[in-house]
């Protein structure tokens, strides 16, 4: 369930196809508890796969999946995908609708 090209609306509501993603990724997959973590993580503090695994304490391979599951669908990028040490930062989409993650992990009672 890829993003994909979301046309931007002038209301402070999150995009509809934004949310979903949202949703499905958080609140309805095996690993969305985890990709929650991680994006708390970065969005608190831009990281590299090795730090998220330290500071989450999850298996390094595991950090990978994971961040290639996010970045496909849009909610995070880095400058150096494919290098050792690449840092990864919330994706600008993300950090305007970083509300409606909150408001989805509140909901799963996550948060």
């Amino acid at each position: 369930m890829a993003l994909g090209n979301i046309k931007k609306n002038n209301s402070s509501d999150c995009e509809p196809q934004f949310k979903r993603v949202l949703w499905y990724l958080i609140g309805s997959t095996k690993g969305g508890a985890n990709r929650a973590r991680i994006l708390e993580l970065i969005n608190s503090h831009p990281a590299n796969p090795n730090q998220i695994s330290s500071e989450l304490k999850l298996d390094y391979k595991t950090i990978i999946h994971h961040l290639s599951v996010l970045s496909q669908n849009g909610l995070i990028i880095t400058d150096n995908r494919g290098s050792y040490g690449a840092t990864y930062f919330l994706t600008p989409l993300l950090e305007k609708n970083y509300n409606s993650f909150k408001e989805i992990l509140s909901k799963i009672g996550k948060k």
